[in-house]
């Protein structure tokens, strides 16, 4: 059915500080693509000093979640930090522009999740079934990890509830893990609840969250 499949607004944390947040939407057209459209705010420092950047996020879908196009406008205080990039998928090449230069990567012909800002993992509900774990290659489109060979594994887990202190979700638990990392993912139905690394050290800790959902934060 055609219409909005998902949308809601994400708070992003790392070692207990809030990173940021996105606000997206996940859209199905009548044709079967799917559109992810997003904007949101990235805090950082400038030597002593606290910024805030903005970007703007458009992902095309053919029906059957694979990447047609990406777009990203990231524009910092003063132009610090500022970051363009578009990026074009075809069968087997992806053309991925960086406005510095233009880097051709190959695609497999397997699924793959495309991985941008934050709400890029809302396409995983889609994917995801308790009967059978999903093997996805990962394209990144940070710089520093186009060069990886990536492969996870999303597998479901369990039914949990989550909590703000004040509410409770019904949320099913998957893990997301590849040779190194292990990610905890919460999904309700075809909506991304919650994502989180399996880790109890406040120091390496990440986590994003919806904040509709769980106005109080959620809790551990």
């Amino acid at each position: 059915m055609s219409g909005i499949i998902d949308s809601g607004t994400l708070v992003i944390e790392a070692r207990g500080q809030r990173l940021g947040t996105e606000e997206y939407t996940l859209e199905r057209r009548e044709d079967g693509t799917l559109s992810l459209r997003s904007q949101g705010t990235l805090n950082f420092k400038i030597a002593f000093f606290s910024a805030q950047a903005t970007f703007v996020q458009a992902i095309e879908f053919t029906a059957q979640r694979r990447p047609i196009s990406y777009q990203l406008a990231l524009d910092g205080p003063i132009g610090i930090g500022n970051r363009h990039v578009s990026a074009s998928f075809g069968a087997t090449i992806a053309i991925i522009d960086d406005g510095q230069k233009k880097t051709e990567i190959a695609l497999p012909e397997e699924p793959f999740l495309l991985l941008g800002m934050f709400s890029s993992y809302a396409i995983l509900p889609l994917w995801a079934t308790r009967e059978a774990a999903q093997k996805l290659k990962v394209i990144s489109l940070r710089g520093d990890r186009r060069d990886r060979e990536i492969w996870v594994l999303l597998e479901y887990l369990r039914p949990v509830q989550l909590s703000d202190g004040s509410s409770t979700l019904e949320a099913d638990e998957y893990l997301l893990k590849d040779e190194q990392f292990t990610l905890k993912l919460y999904l309700s139905g075809d909506r991304l609840v919650a994502l989180t690394n399996d880790t109890t050290e406040r120091d390496r800790s990440f986590r994003l969250y919806r904040s509709d959902l769980f106005p109080q934060g959620l809790k551990p």
